[in-house]
């Protein structure tokens, strides 16, 4: 039996929170035990290893529940020749991590991705004494702390960053609110790793895509009432300038169908509505809150 070996490649270091969803996707292809995960140190890296076919497979961050939409991963979709082919849900808790004997109260310097810190913001408000630092990536950011070995230095990271790293975990689910989710994206290179699950799914079903529309009265509007009239989902839309054009934007629409009878129409509706369009993907949503994506959720380990 051949073994296929498949590589997902990540923004950050082992232990964070898109190593997570990269995991649960890899359960989700029933090939958790062989893949290989790599880190990047940035999202263009990401994309770059995907798009070489270095990597089968790239987990970025879409869009957070507490702060909305990480922008530079839609300017790279738009720009970069890939699929979207998955899509992860996975609930987001922050931990405050140091050292085994670091004093909460003696802290100084909390360190992590820029995300994180701004999704800790009512944690910082009541501990003013602390001051957020961003760093690269929140399991790195784990790292570092480590490396540095000063008992006033902590991270903001995951509970599997604390256990990687050998740390402590002084305070628990630090972030705004409980229910906070991110959604990942996954992305695979259009000729790359033929196998990959890139044919229209079982419905309910989502569609990605990009539209340029023309620069004049109601057309954002029309597009959205031609796609309202197929009784179809919408579940995001976002606006990103485009910078060869100043005060001109193209939108990023995510729409749900019930069925593959609604995905030539759509296609339709973009072709007429649009100046230009791109169909980034169509791919089911999945979910850690799903049996079996993932470990129960609730269970901590003890660190």
């Amino acid at each position: 039996m051949t073994i296929i070996m498949r590589k997902f490649a990540f923004q950050g270091a082992v232990g964070a929170f898109s190593h997570s969803a990269g995991r649960l996707f890899a359960s989700r292809l029933g090939n958790a035990k062989h893949a290989v995960f790599q880190p990047c140190r940035s999202f263009d890296e990401v994309f770059e290893r995907v798009v070489s076919g270095a990597s089968a497979f790239g987990i970025i961050p879409l869009e957070n529940s507490s702060i909305g939409s990480i922008a530079a991963n839609f300017d790279l979709l738009w720009s970069k020749e890939i699929a979207l082919v998955g899509e992860v849900s996975m609930a987001i808790h922050h931990q405050l991590i140091g050292l085994p004997d670091s004093d909460l109260a003696k802290l100084t310097d909390v360190y992590s991705h820029p995300a994180a810190l701004d999704q800790c913001r009512k944690f910082f408000d009541r501990s003013p004494h602390l001051r957020p630092v961003a760093f690269f990536d929140t399991s790195g950011a784990a790292l570092f702390v480590k490396e540095k070995n000063d008992p006033t230095s902590a991270a903001i990271a995951s509970d599997i960053a604390a256990r990687e790293n050998g740390l402590t975990i002084l305070e628990w689910d630090i972030e705004d609110y409980k229910e906070n989710r991110t959604r990942f994206g996954i992305i695979a290179n259009l000729d790359f790793n033929p196998d990959s699950p890139r044919e229209i799914p079982d419905p309910p079903y989502k569609i990605s895509c990009v539209a340029e529309l023309p620069h004049q009265p109601g057309s954002l509007a029309t597009l959205l009432q031609r796609l309202a009239s197929l009784n179809i989902n919408l579940t995001k839309i976002e606006s990103r300038p485009i910078p060869e054009a100043a005060w001109h934007y193209r939108f990023f629409v995510d729409m749900e169908l019930d069925t593959p009878a609604k995905d030539a129409h759509v296609v339709r509706i973009l072709k007429t509505s649009c100046e230009s369009y791109k169909i980034l993907g169509r791919y089911s949503p999945w979910s850690d809150t799903v049996a079996g994506a993932g470990e129960p959720a609730g269970q901590r380990p003890i660190v």
